[in-house]
């Protein structure tokens, strides 16, 4: 919800904000026509020299005080660059997006008042102080106070600004200014940011060792982490030293620049918004507590304050970076199109994996668990059987479901990601279910790889819908090899051969008599002695019926084909199972079926050939039900066929 600038002034309390306006009785401009006809008898204490010192001791356990010595600024300029284009979360249907805060490279120290001036005619920004917006409330025990930043509506002229807590000065905008701004601040101390392309290494060093400001920012034009000084400085001492800025913010520009932004298929100049990159920063920070987890997504995404975060954001071998990939990768979720509920910790890895294949890292490096959890995977895939790749507990970890996705990417190029983000960003409408999400990306990597992959996703037991199967079946050739078989981790196996379905085929039938005779001879087009299927004759059971009636399905091809009719031969060498009244149905699905004719068999050994009364019908599957025959038990059949037109 947006709130004009009454009742944002209504709702900031005193405590954190002493600006006001006019129109309130306080003799302060707010660069509005004030047109109310209140008089102005109330006075706010502007004094910069007063400081509130209420909260001191919650803001010395977190975020930190800044020392006295540290010097405050004085009518000191500072310019944004405030045209920006909005790529919101519902244009990139991603999960978060960075929204439009800009870094100031000014740090507010606790309880002291901040003076910011914004030109006329520059309205809709806000301020807010403090980068660390996670709200701990409910958390026990607190480590921190569970809000220690605020935001407070900026209006043209002078604007003055508190937070008990201190923190990092950001400014927020509504909408995009087509000129640099310019603005002045009084009373801030200069944050020792390290700026990608602005910055010397070695002069930003000896700015670190010299501030006493408690955070700072290594910014870049794709990412920005907001970090602790004294992790730095610790950092200094050690053998590995963070000493290379440049060189780890440069490998993060291009880690966004191709394995996030490009891998999604998203540009800075596309002439689509919808392929636009982000314009603004993606944030990342870290916190002494979160509201979730060890680290969570969000703008900005938080990390815990530790030595294994701070080493993600700030070490060149971004191959061990896996947590803050993780976070950032769940921010790029296409959860609304195509990353199915089961895969909400499993989609956002594959970003690991892009880097990876990028810098030639092997895989089994990036996390214990995937080495494990890979040769698993394919071994369920490789066994036969009803599957479901989101309910059976063989797969029910986030790990075994990334190999699918990577088996695709290593057989097929890493482009079929590109393509499967850029088709979602194009959808027509959202996908609010698991089995369209599911129909969604075996179509789309069908499309890219220009084959069939129905039976690649019916060895992950990934359900997809009848109506898709026949949309992409009638465009594209069958997958030939066993994909599903490829390890990534050895780059071996996926060659094997698949056997193809000829047709027609037995699908099933109700009654099958243990080695006497097989359903599979019913369709092979032989008529002889050897070639029949015999009904049970033994023991019952609750998939193999004794008795009448018996049905027998066949899938006459993979899709729909006209047929005029059933040809029959009863088995040739034994007249005691002569099967004698059937009836006919067919259907596009098996499920709905439609009656098409009944019949009686001839009670010898010639073919015999039924045309359908109604004509010629188009349909995937035929059932034949035995109604009847000569023995009341058991019935044979040499023959029980299709014939097409």
């Amino acid at each position: 919800m947006k709130l004009n600038h009454f009742t944002i002034l209504c709702a900031v309390t005193l405590l954190l904000s002493v600006t006001a306006c006019k129109k309130y009785g306080y003799n302060i401009p707010d660069g509005y026509p004030d047109n109310s006809g209140n008089i102005a008898t109330g006075t706010i204490d502007t004094n910069l020299k007063v400081i509130d010192k209420s909260k001191y001791a919650q803001a010395k356990v977190f975020p930190g005080l800044v020392d006295q010595s540290e010097p405050r600024v004085k009518d000191a300029k500072f310019t944004l660059d405030l045209n920006y284009s909005d790529q919101t979360a519902d244009i990139l249907r991603i999960s978060v997006a960075p929204e439009p805060q800009f870094s100031t490279g000014y740090y507010a120290a606790p309880g002291e008042l901040v003076k910011i001036v914004v030109p006329q005619g520059i309205e809709g920004l806000v301020v807010q102080i403090g980068g660390h917006t996670d709200n701990l409330n409910g958390k026990t025990p607190l480590l921190r106070d569970p809000i220690v930043y605020m935001r407070q509506q900026l209006y043209a002229g002078n604007n003055f600004v508190r937070n008990l807590y201190g923190g990092t000065i950001y400014i927020r905008a509504s909408h995009a200014y087509p000129n640099p701004v310019e603005f002045t601040i009084t009373n801030a101390v200069v944050s020792p940011d390290y700026i990608l392309n602005t910055t010397n290494d070695a002069a930003w060093i000896d700015q670190v060792k010299a501030s006493r400001v408690p955070w700072l920012e290594l910014r870049s034009k794709r990412v920005i982490f907001l970090i602790p000084r004294d992790k730095i400085i610790a950092s200094l001492s050690t053998a590995k030293p963070f000493n290379n800025p440049k060189a780890v913010m440069e490998n993060w520009n291009t880690v966004f620049d191709l394995d996030y932004n490009g891998w999604m298929g998203l540009s800075d100049n596309a002439i689509d918004v919808r392929d636009r990159s982000p314009q603004g920063a993606w944030r990342g920070i870290l916190d002494i507590q979160l509201s979730l987890g060890y680290g969570h997504s969000g703008f900005p995404f938080v990390g815990l304050n530790d030595s294994e975060w701070f080493g993600a954001m700030t070490s060149l071998n971004t191959d061990g970076a896996w947590g803050t990939y993780h976070e950032f990768g769940h921010n790029m979720q296409q959860g609304r199109v195509w990353s199915w509920s089961t895969l909400g910790e499993t989609t956002n890895n594959l970003f690991n994996f892009k880097v990876a294949n990028r810098r030639g890292t092997n895989y089994s490096i990036l996390h214990p668990a995937v080495t494990s959890g890979f040769p698993l995977a394919v071994t369920y895939a490789a066994t036969a059987g009803a599957k479901n790749f989101d309910t059976d507990a063989a797969m029910n970890d986030p790990f075994k479901r990334m190999t699918p996705f990577v088996q695709i990417f290593e057989k097929y190029g890493y482009g079929a990601m590109t393509y499967l983000y850029t088709e979602a960003r194009h959808a027509e409408r959202l996908n609010n279910s698991d089995i369209t999400m599911h129909n969604f990306v075996y179509e789309k990597l069908s499309d890219y790889t220009q084959i069939d992959l129905g039976t690649f996703f019916d060895a992950w037991g990934i359900l997809t819908s009848q109506t898709v199967r026949d949309k992409v079946a009638a465009k594209y050739s069958p997958l030939d090899k066993q994909v599903w078989t490829y390890n990534p981790l050895t780059k071996t196996g996926g060659t094997g051969t698949i056997i193809p379905i000829v047709y027609p085929n037995v699908v099933s039938v109700s009654s099958n008599a243990a080695g006497d005779g097989d359903s599979r001879f019913l369709v092979d087009g032989v008529i002889s002695n050897a070639s029949y299927w015999h009904s049970n004759y033994g023991t019952a059971t609750p998939t193999n019926t004794l008795g009448y009636p018996i049905n027998i399905i066949i899938r006459a091809a993979l899709l729909p084909i006209p047929i005029k009719g059933m040809t029959f031969a009863q088995r040739q060498n034994n007249s005691g199972g002569y099967v004698k009244d059937v009836e006919i149905f067919t259907s596009s699905d098996n499920v709905n079926y439609t009656s098409v004719g009944t019949t009686t068999l001839p009670q010898n050994i010639a073919k015999y050939d039924y045309t359908f009364p109604g004509g010629v019908v188009n349909a995937r599957f035929i059932r034949v039900v035995i109604k009847s025959g000569v023995n009341a038990s058991y019935a044979n059949l040499s023959e029980c066929n299709i014939i097409k037109p």
